[in-house]
């Protein structure tokens, strides 16, 4: 549907867009303001793009074409000369959304789609730039985007309903998972389940009911599994047996009200919290850098996909 992709802010999120896109054999071009940040752009989409070669999730004809589908360019016109699709990954200010979408409007077709990777910010607000705002949505992807399959699609008041199934219909045919918010909510859907539980778990460090290390390992090595395959509604339903989710509700459900009534709500993370849980992260790096987890952490995402993708 779209083939000529302006990736529009070249960080991490940026670069990672850029590597799905270009995996997928699209035409890529990537910018950033920031020369240093091109530069390491560039290093980031070569290196992505091979370890998905070599761990099986392109072929080797995919890894070819990717090579030559991406392109780092100097300047703002040269990336959006001919674009039909924008995903904008520039920094999560308002302000500086403002004055990107009034430069990159009088750069750009009428039909251009504007997709932005925010992860909180609401497109209602962003659109306001805009003279023909019906084009414009958030396509937030979960990090990073050339492995994770999720990308959550938001309209804004004024985004037209075609705008939303045509994206959606881009990413389902490039083998993401979309989903599509009802109406807009600060952090979309992923990133407010994510925010809920990791109050609890910088709760639980910071009531001393377990290390840091334990509570991750509780949740990689226990929901953790179950939510790569489905989750937490259809999770409930098979725990609820022949009855179902209704008879979890009812029943095991019941009890999870003890387990509320004693959880933190607070809406600031607490200093004491913050020092527990900095100090805590401390175990993870006796051994490791931060590098070493990162290409780690990829190394196993790629495995995990290859196995859910038969």
């Amino acid at each position: 549907m779209y083939k000529q992709i302006a990736i529009l802010g070249a960080g991490t999120i940026g670069s990672s867009w850029a590597s799905f896109f270009a995996s997928k054999g699209l035409d890529v071009r990537v910018f950033d303001n920031d020369l240093k940040t091109r530069k390491k752009a560039e290093e980031h989409i070569n290196e992505q793009l091979t370890a998905m070669h070599e761990n099986g999730l392109i072929t080797d004809d995919a890894f070819a074409k990717s090579q030559i589908s991406y392109h780092i360019v100097d300047t703002l016109d040269t990336l959006l000369d001919g674009a039909d699709y924008i995903q904008e990954s520039v920094i999560e200010d308002y302000a500086i959304k403002d004055l990107v979408y009034r430069e990159i409007e009088s750069l750009i077709g009428a039909e251009t789609i504007i997709a932005s990777s925010s992860s909180g910010l609401l497109i209602t607000k962003m659109q306001e730039a805009l003279a023909k705002p019906g084009r414009s949505l958030i396509a937030h992807p979960f990090n990073p985007p050339h492995l994770i399959p999720l990308v959550e699609l938001v309209a804004g008041e004024k985004t037209e309903p075609s705008t939303i199934s045509d994206v959606k219909g881009f990413f389902e045919a490039l083998g993401k998972t979309p989903v599509v918010l009802n109406k807009e909510v600060p952090g979309h859907i992923a990133n407010r389940l994510a925010a809920a539980l990791w109050r609890e778990a910088l709760a639980l460090v910071d009531n001393d009911v377990a290390s840091v290390e334990d509570v991750d390992k509780a949740l990689s090595a226990g929901p953790g599994l179950r939510w790569a395959l489905m989750g937490q509604h259809m999770i409930y339903d098979l725990n609820g047996g022949e009855g179902g989710y209704e008879n979890f509700i009812t029943g095991i459900g019941a009890s999870f009200s003890e387990y509320w009534k004693t959880m933190d709500d607070w809406t600031e993370i607490p200093d004491s919290a913050k020092e527990k849980a900095v100090a805590g992260i401390a175990d993870f790096y006796t051994d490791k850098t931060q590098a070493d987890w990162l290409e780690w952490r990829d190394d196993k995402l790629m495995k995990i996909l290859k196995i859910l993708n038969e």
